[in-house]
């Protein structure tokens, strides 16, 4: 196809045997292969948005920019949070793209997945493949716990945490 648009064969790189960028061709694969679900996903959510807010937005003098950072993002927050733990546990335990494309590992780039692979399939290391199991499940489960801590504390809302202080006031004045 690229030399039907005029690039000759022998400026092609070798996308596939050239160390320098085939993880970059890796990482166009995955990000083709999951954009259309992530799209569904988003466009899903976003569809889900109360209209009404967007005219209470707009009747305030919002711009498209206060509408998304204050309508449109704290409402599609869990599938924010749910597509940044799916992309990350997901790229962890990558086997498919790198094993097909790579011919598993042959030029010299694998992912852990494919060594686990290897070890348990062509070294006849299966428990050591089966350890690496181990640690790949325990690494997936710590990034999973640190991404929610990161939902839960960094990108709290304002809401949240004033309601039960509005709450022990309203207890407050009632008992005066």
């Amino acid at each position: 196809m690229l030399q039907a648009l005029g690039i000759p064969l022998e400026k092609l790189p070798y996308w596939l045997r050239d160390q320098s960028i085939n993880n970059i061709s890796l990482v166009a694969t995955s990000v083709w292969r999951y954009m259309g679900q992530n799209m569904v996903m988003f466009i899903g959510a976003i569809m889900s948005v109360d209209p009404t807010l967007y005219e209470a937005a707009q009747i305030d003098g919002a711009n498209r920019w206060k509408q998304f950072l204050y309508i449109i993002l704290p409402s599609i927050k869990t599938i924010v949070m749910l597509n940044v733990i799916l992309s990350i546990t997901g790229s962890l335990s990558a086997f498919e793209p790198p094993y097909v494309i790579m011919g598993g590992g042959a030029s010299g780039t694998a992912t852990y997945f494919i060594k686990m692979h290897q070890a348990a399939h062509i070294d006849q290391k299966v428990g050591m493949a089966c350890a690496m199991a181990v640690v790949l499940m325990i690494v997936i489960i710590f990034a999973t716990i640190l991404q929610k801590l990161f939902f839960r504390y960094v990108l709290k809302e304002g809401v949240d945490d004033a309601a039960p202080v509005k709450k022990k006031k309203a207890v407050s004045a009632a008992r005066v």
